[in-house]
């Protein structure tokens, strides 16, 4: 079974709303950053090719699920309700197979094998003089007509979840049923069946599936909107943070807090304005033993300048006095003597798309005060003066995030290798 998910690259920041899975009316469709597939293989019908799309996708729906946990981002309210029905659903299915019908169902009536337990609680009871007598029997009821309805609209949720999702959990295809998602009036049958199904049950668990089933059948009507695991495109910022800190961070930040104070009458009365704090901080991986090693403060800077070259996508002349006020603040704070002075590098990392003949981290200028003379750039502590700008290839981080990265002769990409070039690309130019 083909899957319903249509892959798409956008090929500028902010061309869609969201990144992640969009779940519309007629179709899936999985949004990526900004040109992470190369051009024209998002869609493309072979084989190989798809299933690259799913491995992708799985890695960056598992970032947002991270991210989104950590710093409590996305949907929220019915945006999510559809995926996460879908989810559940999937997973039940794993874990347990298909839904069969276990519920006993005790009617009133004199037809059947009575429920003598049921009875006695809830029938009312009159006595005669000599016998009991019951107004109303509770039977057990055979309900295989229902419970097999129940069940071809659990397989057509089932089946349709697995077609847009079932890539993530390697469900590719299950049993088909009598009832269609592309067929409004099955939609609208299976709906109702569904909510009279809810009102009548007291099972916990058929309870939780029901009210799955009616999220997805809501979804199909267009009822709720149709938005699922995602995160807004603003919001994915979060998770390039996430990756730089992951692949390039060696230093625990909260030990580089750069702290303001007021000083209100005298030096004794000091109150805690409040704490930069650096993104990332990377010791120099080509060190010495025997020298103070060299750090980087890294920015990570989820800006579109990586992509379309305009300098108004830079990051601005706030971001730039907050790394240059780090370069002093560690300076003055981390070195204890003016013997082996550690040394550190300011950088901007921004995300690309590389292409075949560019390498996967590059060096593209730095920032600085514009009052700088040439002179004073010249001076033994020009580089506290300048933020570097680099770039470096979002789907490359993220493979050597999952350890999958590979160079073209076959050769891993792993983190060490990841710093090692940073620090070349930026300590030859400073």
């Amino acid at each position: 079974m083909k899957s319903k998910v249509e892959f798409i690259a956008p090929a500028q920041k902010g061309e869609y709303e969201y990144i992640g899975f969009d779940l519309e009316s007629n179709a899936g469709r999985f949004i990526f950053p900004c040109r992470y597939i190369a051009s024209g293989r998002e869609n493309a019908a072979d084989a190989g090719q798809e299933k690259e799309q799913k491995e992708e996708a799985k890695k960056i729906i598992s970032l947002i699920k991270r991210v989104q946990k950590e710093f409590s981002l996305g949907g929220s309210g019915d945006e999510s309700f559809q995926f996460y029905s879908m989810v559940w659903l999937i997973r039940d299915y794993i874990d347990n197979g298909y839904y069969t019908e276990t519920e006993r169902v005790v009617r009133r009536g004199d037809q059947g094998r009575i429920d003598w337990k049921h009875t006695l609680r809830h029938s009312g009871i009159y006595f005669d003089g000599n016998n009991l007598l019951y107004r109303d029997f509770y039977v057990q009821k055979n309900r295989l007509d229902e419970a097999n309805l129940l069940a071809q609209i659990y397989k057509c949720c089932l089946a349709y979840s697995a077609e847009c999702i079932g890539f993530l959990y390697n469900v590719s295809q299950t049993e088909r049923s009598v009832f269609r998602m592309d067929s409004s009036a099955d939609v609208g049958f299976m709906f109702y069946h569904v909510q009279k199904e809810l009102g009548r049950t007291f099972n916990s668990y058929k309870q939780m599936l029901l009210r799955h089933l009616l999220t997805i059948l809501k979804g199909r009507q267009g009822k709720i909107r149709a938005v699922s695991l995602c995160m807004h495109d603003k919001e994915f910022e979060y998770v390039f943070e996430f990756l730089v800190n992951s692949v390039f961070g060696t230093e625990v930040v909260q030990d580089f807090y750069n702290e303001y104070c007021y000083v209100i009458g005298d030096e004794h009365n000091r109150f805690s304005a409040s704490k930069l704090r650096p993104d990332t901080i990377m010791k120099n991986p080509m060190a010495s033993e025997s020298v103070e090693p060299d750090f980087y403060v890294i920015d990570a800077k989820y800006y579109n300048y990586g992509y379309t070259g305009n300098p108004r996508d830079l990051p601005q002349a706030s971001a730039i006095a907050k790394q240059i006020g780090y370069n002093y603040y560690l300076r003055d704070n981390y070195n204890e003597t003016d013997e082996n002075r550690k040394e550190f590098y300011s950088i901007f990392l921004l995300p690309f798309a590389k292409g075949d003949e560019c390498d996967y981290i590059e060096y593209i200028g730095y920032a600085t005060n514009s009052s700088s003379s040439a002179n004073k750039m010249d001076k033994e502590d020009k580089k506290m003066d300048k933020v570097a700008v680099c770039r470096v290839d979002l789907k490359t981080l993220v493979d050597v995030y999952f350890n999958v990265a590979h160079k073209k002769d076959g050769t891993p990409i792993v983190k060490a290798d990841m710093r090692r070039k940073l620090a070349e690309k930026v300590y030859s130019r400073f």
